[in-house]
């Protein structure tokens, strides 16, 4: 009932307040379309109209929030599994998508990330934005073709809403091609430093309870090396920490991340909303004897059960 209620809100804002239920069992458009599927329960038939009307020449920008907000009502059927029945190829195990906005004490900037692993090794990848703009092409060395990421940082802009066509390539020569829709980037930064090793995570209001719940990624690097292997990580999913623990490394300066991580699902893609916090911190030498130690060499995935 939630779910018709904005429906038709969404298609009222569309439309105009005073004509929408006239005009709902009139229209013949994709978006209209796309309401009228979404509300019968047909989400992967819903989204393949929002795919046609992201496709109409000249699509005004009223028209693309809409499909947007359209989009995100559409995910909280099931965190948006349903959105589609394109499954992947035998050559591909996984692909994840990650829009990223990254806050430093010196600057905000933004970064996209495609990511997945193959067991017969893919050769290259393309993204590109409807209807014909390239995000991205990448292609792998053999090194690289089982378990492979292609990255676009440095962005002075996030990654915007709309229609996506991610194309990969098999080392034998096979295509596999799927659409991908974003929603609008995420207007809020929950994620922010209170001090050098604790930061505040605001209440997640509006979150889809479809989905799993928001994840914190942390990372410790060697201070010249923030791209590099972490010394020090773990992953929190359950009373999420505010604060940096401590740990048993040598007496010096350090890059400490935290991310904080939202996933859904395309079907069978995982798309991931992350914003990440990062600053330099200097830690000391601390007494093994007087801390339960953590290894730095140790990846801690606990879910804190």
């Amino acid at each position: 009932m939630m779910k018709k209620r904005a429906l038709f809100g969404l298609l009222a804002t569309m439309l105009g307040a005073g004509g929408a239920q006239a005009a709902w069992f009139n229209g013949n458009d994709a978006l209209t379309s796309a309401h009228q599927r979404l509300l019968n329960g047909k989400t992967a038939a819903s989204v393949e109209a929002m795919i046609e009307a992201w496709q109409q020449p000249n699509l005004s920008a009223a028209k693309q929030d809409h499909l947007a907000q359209l989009l995100a009502l559409a995910i909280t059927e099931d965190c948006g599994r349903s959105l589609s029945q394109k499954t992947l190829p035998d050559w591909l195990s996984n692909i994840s998508v990650r829009r990223e906005t990254v806050q430093t004490t010196s600057r905000v900037y933004y970064r996209l990330q495609v990511s997945g692993e193959s067991q017969t090794g893919v050769n290259a990848l393309t993204l590109k934005k409807w209807p014909d703009k390239t995000v991205m092409h990448g292609e792998f060395s053999p090194a690289q073709q089982h378990g492979w990421r292609l990255i676009k940082d440095g962005l002075s802009d996030p990654i915007s809403q709309g229609l996506y066509q991610l194309t990969a390539e098999s080392v034998s020569g096979h295509t596999w091609s799927s659409w991908l829709l974003l929603t609008q980037p995420q207007p809020r930064q929950t994620l922010s430093w209170k001090d050098t090793r604790s930061w505040h995570i605001a209440p997640f209001d509006d979150f889809n309870s479809t989905c799993q719940r928001p994840f914190l990624s942390l990372n410790l690097y060697p201070h010249n090396q923030p791209d590099g292997a972490p010394i020090w990580s773990a992953e929190k999913h359950k009373r999420l920490p505010t604060q940096l623990p401590m740990l048993d490394v040598p007496n010096g300066q350090y890059w400490f991340s935290v991310a904080l991580i939202e996933r859904r699902w395309q079907g069978a893609l995982s798309i991931e909303e992350v914003q990440r916090i990062g600053r330099a911190i200097d830690l000391p030498d601390l007494d093994p004897d007087a801390l339960n130690r953590i290894a730095p060499s140790r990846s801690d995935k606990q879910s804190d059960e």
